[in-house]
């Protein structure tokens, strides 16, 4: 259960995802193209179907393997997404009377699509940017800018919506994993730590680190929610483990009261624990906070090395610059910018106030 931070202001309701058209996410790439390289990349709009379907008839179309495509982040069915995928250009067939494409060669996109065979009949829309040297991996992008709109919100949702989107405005967000984290019936977290305590989670790879991560996240999910109930969700403790606004260094302080003016400028947010055999610890009173948890839940983070499980860090409080709300036939519409690894679900449920936000499975907004 998510902690709102603006709990004491009343929620707006709605429902979310009524149709694909009301769910808009862009990636945001970490770089730009070169125009050159081992790898052509495209732009994929898709609507009601999953990333990895889209990966599945890309391959089967080029005649090539699924794991030759390469992406960021994987994108909700339910929603209407673009986002970027790579091929490798040794692998896409080329039009006749065209020579393979050489990896020196500088190319604008509009030639490189002259060569290209584009296939025909594919259930999205297809555009080939261009090349880069890299293959696209997961989290290998800035972040996704939604366009959200809730239907059936309560009547006078404008008046209601404002002091809480000043409050996120102000105070931060609280990055929570979304519910989506942990699967259709919810259970994941559970199945993982009866794993953690077996040493053993059955399944494919991905199965095995979609449970493991599933703990992690609730793990994570009731540190925060500590810090939120103890009213330090914007005040630093001694010996938290910080983390540099946008990207930066991670280090540890036992002096609060040196951090707390970054902590309110948002220049730094402090790092809460992905538990695993080689997170970086905190000390003093936060490594006390920590470690209740592991207590609680009776674990010990060696039985996270037998599943691979090293851990990390992950930022707690995050500034969100654009948030808006404008009025389409009534509606709400949300449109705003997260980095990799947030979840939009989780900004919008300090709106609604509802735990039925209509997210699947498969929904990765958060693109990690």
């Amino acid at each position: 259960m998510i902690t709102y931070i603006t709990k004491n202001l009343p929620g707006i309701g709605g429902v979310m995802r009524t149709y694909p058209e009301d769910f808009i996410v862009e990636e945001i790439p970490a770089y730009d193209l070169i125009n050159q390289g081992e790898h052509i990349f495209i732009e994929v709009t898709k609507k009601q179907i999953t990333t990895q379907a889209v990966v599945g008839e890309l391959a089967a179309a080029l005649n090539i393997k699924s794991s030759d495509i390469g992406y960021a982040g994987m994108k909700d069915r339910q929603a209407v997404t673009t986002q970027r995928f790579s091929v490798p250009a040794a692998l896409w067939p080329l039009k006749e009377g065209f020579a393979p494409l050489s990896v020196s060669e500088v190319i604008k996109p509009c030639k490189l699509a002259e060569r290209l065979v584009i296939p025909d009949n594919l259930t999205f829309q297809l555009k080939i940017l261009g090349l880069h040297n890299n293959k696209l991996r997961t989290g290998h992008l800035k972040g996704n800018r939604f366009t959200i709109r809730l239907r059936q919100c309560v009547p006078n949702w404008p008046e209601l919506a404002e002091p809480i989107r000043q409050a996120i405005m102000t105070n931060g967000f609280a990055n929570f994993y979304g519910p989506q984290r942990f699967g259709r019936e919810g259970n994941n977290a559970e199945i993982g730590l009866k794993g953690l305590k077996s040493g053993k989670i059955f399944g494919p790879k991905w199965r095995k680190w979609l449970i493991i991560s599933a703990l992690q996240s609730e793990l994570f999910n009731v540190w925060l929610n500590e810090r939120i109930n103890d009213g330090l969700f914007a005040t630093a403790v001694c010996g938290d483990v910080f983390g540099k606004l946008p990207q930066g260094g991670i280090f540890y302080s036992t002096e609060p009261e040196n951090e707390q003016p970054r902590l309110d400028a948002f220049e730094i947010s402090p790092l809460g624990p992905i538990f695993g055999c080689k997170m970086f610890k905190a000390k003093e009173e936060a490594l006390e906070r920590e470690q209740r948890i592991l207590d609680r839940y009776d674990i010990k983070l060696e039985e996270f090395k037998p599943l691979k499980a090293e851990g990390s860090r992950r930022k707690a409080r995050l500034k969100i610059e654009d948030l808006e709300i404008t009025s389409v036939e009534g509606d709400p519409v949300f449109k705003f910018t997260l980095p990799s690894g947030s979840y939009a679900s989780v900004l919008i449920g300090e709106f609604t106030k509802t735990s039925d936000q209509n997210v699947s499975e498969d929904d990765d907004t958060a693109s990690e």
